[in-house]
């Protein structure tokens, strides 16, 4: 997945050790990056975040519903978004992780797909968002995890650095 130059995410989330929990990170690093893939092809049915997801989970729905949003408004993004904080919590039976982690999108903008206008946004605490998202171990596809749910917290000042 190769996203345009004017499309930058910065994942700065510490590698855990633990060989299963860096995948799992991993991972959800592909899922978002998928979604922004999505949203830059302008394709609610990019084969990307259908690879990084478990089919017709909420994760999936989530990244389809995102990629739309932006197709239906005629928006495309720009700008750099900076992903850190990351944690990874294994469950016990070694096949299910929590992975958290901000999101920092105050230099992250939406750009017209027709006139290439960038509505840049002062920054606010709109910018900051707190992601947790359940990665399940693929049966299919030996070491690959896929995202399964997720929950989004807007407006999370916590992340704000």
């Amino acid at each position: 997945m190769t996203l345009p130059s004017d499309v930058k995410l910065v994942f700065d989330l510490a590698k855990p050790s633990d060989a299963k929990e860096a995948a799992a990170l991993g991972d959800a690093e592909n899922f978002v990056r998928a979604i922004a893939y999505g949203i830059v092809k302008q394709d609610a049915g990019d084969a990307a975040y259908k690879f990084y997801s478990v089919p017709l989970s909420n994760a999936q729905s989530y990244a389809k519903d995102q990629i739309q949003q932006h197709i239906d408004n005629g928006y495309t993004i720009t700008g750099t978004r900076r992903l850190t904080h990351g944690k990874v919590v294994m469950a016990s039976n070694g096949t299910q992780a929590s992975v958290s982690f901000c999101e920092d999108d105050s230099k992250f903008y939406g750009r017209e797909v027709k006139t290439r206008k960038i509505h840049v946004t002062a920054p606010s605490a709109n910018d900051y968002y707190y992601f947790e998202i359940v990665m399940t171990a693929s049966t299919g596809h030996k070491g690959l995890w896929t995202a399964e749910a997720i929950e989004v917290q807007g407006k999370a000042t916590q992340c704000k650095a």
